[in-house]
């Protein structure tokens, strides 16, 4: 053979490399062709393990949610990470299951790179416009302050376009935006990761969820022509990060994969028809938004999301039975929904529909599963979002007797005392936020020992408003109110 033509046979070859994933499959054009069986997952550890198992091979892992999921991992479990990469190279996905708590909050992300299945990594985060409209500087404390990463490690970190780029534990990372999101001819595995919606909706006044804008998403992922070797679609259960309400996204998402046309122009009926139901929602045209869902319902029947949004529609118009009954069908179909009742219920009540989340709290299927204490619980949480805080306080004290370690329960409970204007409730709560976890009072919430110098000094304990106006103006210098805490310091400290 032809020096010539071993060229030619090499430069095909390398080619082919830049447009197929590994292990010789074909890597279709996302949301152009069929990609075939995304996979819908619950946790960032399940993503990690479908990558593994399905024996995924890309140029770079598109990763495309609210947090990058990397982490530092400890040099104690140096060998237990390196053990892990080796058995997710092999496709043994199984074999992480012991380690899933330590890296489901991050870590997943450097252990498919150690693991061979990406070269490097692009986050897009969730921003309305290009990420270098903040400075390196932010990116630099995030990755110091939230995953422990040293200057050192964050040495080469820049912007470079319109994205940042850094090699974090050996990995090339590139931030960018969608819609500055360029890959090239590069194989990609695409982790949609649904709290990039819920990012999104904080981060630009002008977005509103919906099958409207989340189709206008997927048109723009189509529009940057990805070769898809794998796709998962992290729906963020485990965390709780993402409401029911949008839950439905990953139905979709793994739909239009698999079949490009839904997205139109124009898209799928149903998607128009749910797009119309929408609106009526938010219009508050609540009998239309019954109608169009109950039509859906029965076109779709296995969409848990559309019972559920069906069950919206029928809360808002008081019709407490028939809210309880779709989402009853939203939870048979995906036991998940089982949350959608405490969600429903809160939004409800925040609307003064107290008598049809009350309803929803007490369906006997609920309180068969759900623990007595965590109705209480939720009970309280109920109340408080309708604005009946004496109800709140009884239901929140009950627990917080039973739970007395839970600093959540204590924070919401704090509130209702505030709100109902019980001051020696706000005192006993606080005292017993610093009881339960003093070093994160100091660390994240140090107006607490203010406050309670506040209440103390209007209840007369001039000596533990002294204490406490102490050690805030320790932990906060510099206060517009030190002069006057000063001085109860001087007059009512102990020296």
């Amino acid at each position: 053979m032809s020096s010539h033509k071993i060229r030619s046979r090499a430069l095909a070859a390398a080619a082919a490399v830049l447009i197929c994933a590994g292990c010789g499959r074909e890597a279709p054009t996302a949301f152009e062709e069929p990609v075939r069986r995304p996979a819908l997952v619950e946790t960032n550890v399940q993503a990690l393990q479908a990558w593994a198992s399905s024996k995924a091979r890309a140029d770079v892992l598109v990763h495309i949610g609210a947090s990058d999921e990397m982490a530092v991992f400890s040099p104690t479990l140096a060998q237990t990470m390196k053990n892990a990469g080796d058995h997710l190279a092999r496709g043994n996905a199984a074999a992480i299951e012991p380690i899933a708590a330590l890296i489901e909050n991050g870590g997943t992300v450097n252990l498919g790179h150690r693991a061979g299945l990406y070269r490097r990594v692009i986050w897009v985060i969730p921003t309305a416009g290009p990420v270098t409209g903040v400075s390196a500087e932010d990116f630099r404390n995030f990755w110091r302050s939230k995953r422990g990463y040293t200057e050192a490690a964050l040495a080469d970190l820049a912007a470079a376009g319109n994205h940042f780029s850094v090699t974090i534990d050996g990995i090339p990372v590139t931030v960018t935006s969608l819609e500055n999101l360029e890959l090239g001819r590069e194989t990609a595995i695409i982790n949609i990761d649904l709290t990039y919606f819920v990012g999104l909706q904080g981060r630009d006044p002008s977005y509103r969820p919906g099958t409207a804008s989340l189709l206008d998403f997927l048109r723009a992922l189509k529009a940057r022509r990805i070769a898809a070797d794998f796709v998962t679609i992290n729906r963020a259960s485990a965390r709780q990060a993402v409401p029911m309400d949008i839950r439905y996204y990953g139905e979709i998402i793994g739909e239009v994969l698999e079949k490009p046309a839904l997205l139109g122009p124009p898209p799928h009926a149903s998607y128009a028809m749910m797009i119309e139901a929408e609106e009526a929602l938010v219009a508050g045209r609540f009998d239309d938004a019954e109608t169009r869902y109950s039509d859906l319902v029965e076109r779709r029947r296995g969409s848990a999301g559309l019972f559920f949004s069906l069950a919206l529609a029928r809360g808002f118009l008081d019709r407490a039975e028939g809210c309880r009954e779709a989402l009853l069908e939203a939870y048979a179909l995906d036991s998940v929904y089982m949350r959608g009742f405490f969600q429903l219920a809160r939004v409800l009540g925040g609307t003064g529909r107290i008598e049809t989340g009350e309803h929803l709290l007490e369906t006997p299927d609920l309180l068969k599963i759900i623990p007595a204490i965590e109705m209480d619980n939720q009970r309280g949480l109920f109340y408080f979002n309708a604005g009946r805080y004496f109800d709140a306080i009884t239901f929140l004290e009950s627990v917080a007797t039973r739970r007395p370690d839970d600093f959540a329960v204590r924070t919401v409970l704090l509130r209702a005392y505030e709100e109902a204007g019980v001051s020696d409730g706000m005192l006993r709560t606080l005292e017993r936020l610093i009881a339960i976890d003093a070093a994160r009072v100091e660390r994240d919430m140090p107006w607490v020992y203010k406050r309670i110098g506040e209440l103390a000094e209007k209840a007369g304990l001039r000596v533990r408003a002294a204490e406490a106006y102490d050690r805030y103006m320790q932990l906060v210098p510099g206060d517009e109110n030190e002069a006057w805490m000063r001085a109860i310091v001087d007059q009512y400290g102990r020296h």
